[in-house]
């Protein structure tokens, strides 16, 4: 788009070194509003979490048959993908719920 603007200018001008300035000076604005721009997003979302909001997609709820389905894999009945896909989430998320299950057992041992 901003090529097609350049050859706009450039034609408009007709002097090349003329529509260079111009150029020049879109360029620099628009870098400013666009640090402008990145300046009050990183200002807004360090204010939400200092407020404690939580950003993101929130995490996926553990189904009620998790326990069991758990159980499976714990004793090599099933794998992890047939274990995904018995929860209905991604692979990641439940070798994710493992750790997690595995990090309780752990704290408890202790």
């Amino acid at each position: 788009m901003l090529a097609e603007n350049e050859l706009r200018i450039h034609s408009l001008l007709g002097n090349d070194e003329l529509a260079e300035q111009v150029l020049q000076i879109v360029r620099e604005d628009e870098a400013e509003r666009r640090a402008v721009l990145v300046r009050r997003q990183s200002e807004g979302l360090k204010n939400a979490r200092e407020r404690g909001v939580r950003l993101g997609r929130p995490p996926a709820k553990r189904p009620r048959k998790f326990g069991n389905v758990y159980a499976m894999f714990c004793e090599e009945k099933i794998s992890a993908r047939a274990a995904a896909q018995m929860l209905n989430v991604s692979p990641g998320t439940f070798k994710r719920w493992v750790s997690e299950e595995q990090g309780k057992k752990e704290t408890n041992e202790e």
